[in-house]
């Protein structure tokens, strides 16, 4: 008897052992492939649900999307700390949906930019876990999508409070949702429209839009104006946004006041202070959004009655960076933008340099920019690397402001710390803060957005006001989004 036990101790610890000796051989073997398969993308469509103790809507939108979506498709559920079971579930569902688990004190748009990076289809859906999909609703929305290549972005309609996109229906339960909608979600092009705006609660995107864009913005106060941000570097784009009038999908009404740990993607929820305070910063980074998008001033004004954009569709949000910044993406690396393109830094110079600090963008922004040039030696560093030498054949960027009225005798300032507060005043006094080249100038959209590209580093010069006129206006130097994982 003590031999049987002893025995079925030593196969018990073999069996153990062998246990984990497969669980880190399929774990190496899956991290291989995944870095294998990484930036690879597939026809279809990636399906992005971001959640946080919403374990009951959560169960009910993924049974709705299997039920009623046809096309080739990925289930992309990114989790915040929830403590209601659903890591349980997305475990026993993880041979249908792809999931990752944050921690809590990651925000719904953290987490959203998380999925967008997972996504591996040529076209991405954005879903709140309240949104019952229905029959037809993805044959609908890339209908639209595709019957104009200047759309980027597509929305259905709803019964949920959501502006242009709300239609009125009456109160129904489930099976009457169905019926309801097999017969609404009929194909009716005419039904298409374009807007310019679209609310979260389901949005359907090209995967070229995505990197035009870029991420979220997560240093935004709430998804509300992370949403708004990114829609506007939409429009900043020239991409076109349509309402698919033939693709209702239902929202769960009686759950959008429930905050469950993240602030809502619905709108018209929130209290007057929260909304003050994100339009607080949303014009600090923004500044006068109409003249933005149709004042002449900056050539940006929105395609004409006849439908012809005039804005180069090779554009993208890092079109709108500063030229001559170094900037660092995820891996450490550390580039210098050029106009249309990046170079990676190479023979950083030992001394008689400037020291300018890189600014961390996403891997997004970095391949919308070309890489052109032969590297040398890589510039080492982490995610928040030092500043930089920069060889002096390898200037900085100038900026150049003009002469106010009791600045006029300020000599060209060296001092970090005295450019930031000279750049303080400036826009005190209303004017404008420029990077300059031989013979173009592009205007820093605000403040927020000189801060953001440590324009206290950068040389200053101020000029008279004719020889700035006398300068071929480019387009505007907009902020990155701050980004807090690595993206």
């Amino acid at each position: 008897m003590k031999r049987l036990s002893t025995q079925r101790k030593y196969s018990k610890r073999l069996g153990k052992k062998g246990y984990w000796s497969g669980y880190n051989r399929g774990q190496e073997q899956g991290r291989k492939l995944g870095q294998a398969s990484f930036g690879k993308v597939f026809e279809g469509v990636s399906i992005i649900i971001p959640s946080c103790n919403q374990l009951q809507q959560l169960r009910a939108c993924i049974h709705h999307i299997e039920e009623n979506t046809s096309h080739p498709h990925e289930i992309i559920v990114v989790d915040c700390g929830s403590t209601d079971g659903t890591p349980t579930y997305l475990l026993r569902k993880s041979i249908a949906v792809r999931y990752t688990l944050l921690t809590k004190d990651v925000q719904i748009t953290g987490s959203l930019n998380q999925g967008l990076m997972m996504a591996k289809g040529t076209i991405i859906v954005v879903l709140d876990p309240r949104s019952m999909v229905t029959s037809g609703w993805l044959d609908r929305l890339t209908g639209c999508l595709y019957s104009d290549p200047r759309f980027g972005v597509v929305g259905p309609v709803s019964n949920g409070p959501f502006g242009e996109q709300q239609v009125e229906v009456p109160e129904m339960n489930e099976n009457e949702i169905h019926s309801f909608s097999k017969a609404y979600n009929s194909p009716n092009p005419v039904a298409w429209r374009e807007t310019e705006s679209l609310a979260a609660f389901c949005l359907l995107l090209r995967r070229e839009t995505l990197v035009k864009t870029g991420y979220w913005d997560e240093g935004c106060h709430s998804i509300e104006e992370a949403h708004a941000d990114w829609l506007l570097r939409v429009r900043l784009l020239g991409i076109r946004m349509a309402i698919a009038g033939d693709a209702f999908i239902h929202f769960a009404e009686n759950d959008r006041d429930t905050v469950n740990g993240f602030p809502q993607m619905a709108e018209g929820i929130g209290s007057l202070k929260e909304k003050g305070r994100n339009r607080s910063f949303f014009v600090q980074k923004w500044g006068d959004v109409d003249k933005l998008l149709h004042d002449s001033e900056f050539g940006l004004a929105e395609p004409d009655s006849h439908g012809i954009p005039h804005k180069e569709t090779h554009l993208s949000a890092a079109s709108f960076y500063p030229a001559g910044v170094l900037v660092q993406g995820p891996s450490g690396e550390v580039f210098r933008i050029e106009p249309g393109s990046r170079q990676l830094l190479h023979g950083v110079s030992a001394g008689g340099g400037k020291l300018l600090r890189p600014v961390r963008v996403s891997q997004l922004d970095l391949l919308a920019l070309p890489l052109v040039g032969e590297p040398e030696v890589a510039v080492s560093g982490g995610i928040d690397a030092p500043p930089v030498e920069v060889a002096p054949k390898e200037p900085l960027p100038v900026l150049a402001a003009p002469e106010l009225g009791n600045m006029s005798m300020l000599p060209t300032l060296h001092i970090p710390a005295q450019r930031k507060r000279w750049i303080e005043l400036l826009y005190a006094e209303g004017g404008r803060l420029y990077q300059i080249g031989d013979d173009w100038k592009r205007p820093f959209l605000t403040l927020y957005a000189a801060l953001s590209w440590q324009a206290g580093d950068c040389p200053i010069q101020c000029l008279s006001s004719e020889d700035l006129s006398a300068l071929t206006e480019k387009l505007p130097i907009i902020a990155p989004p701050v980004l807090r994982g690595h993206l």
